[in-house]
């Protein structure tokens, strides 16, 4: 059961970090939209959600990916914003967010349970990420 009051974890283990710290050190991995925020993760919650959901197994990991239309959450709202759910453990993994304290105003729940834009095969970003840090990358 989904819990508006889970706990939003940024980084739930040294394989987050790693992405996590990987793209700070790559801007051009962001949207052309997002540039001026080298050295953060903003603007690359998609690139860094799917990259830590096939590190960790894809499919088989049990983390769930979840799409939050701004849209459907605000007036006049535009864009999306990418995360995973880890039911096991009842937390959201955002590592698209400097810190944890910076997803309070986002209403994870209200997101939808889906598959990456790119199916169940990473993306270019994601392949890049994955094979730059030495983590297999495969099918799911």
């Amino acid at each position: 059961m989904l819990d508006l009051l889970d706990p939003i974890v940024v980084e739930p283990d040294d394989t987050a970090a790693r992405i996590r710290e990987y793209a700070r050190e790559n801007p051009d991995l962001r949207k052309n939209r997002y540039n001026g925020r080298e050295g953060t993760v903003e603007g690359m919650c998609y690139a860094l959600a799917e990259a830590y959901y096939f590190a960790r197994g894809g499919k088989d990991s049990g983390l769930e990916v979840y799409c939050l239309s701004w849209a459907d959450v605000r007036e006049g709202g535009a864009g999306t914003h990418w995360y995973l759910r880890d039911p096991d453990r009842g937390v959201w993994i955002d590592l698209g967010l400097e810190a944890a304290a910076d997803g309070t105003h986002i209403p994870y729940a209200e997101g939808r349970s889906r598959a990456f834009i790119t199916g169940y095969e990473p993306s270019q970003r994601a392949r890049r990420i994955l094979t730059d840090l030495g983590i297999g990358v495969g099918k799911s």
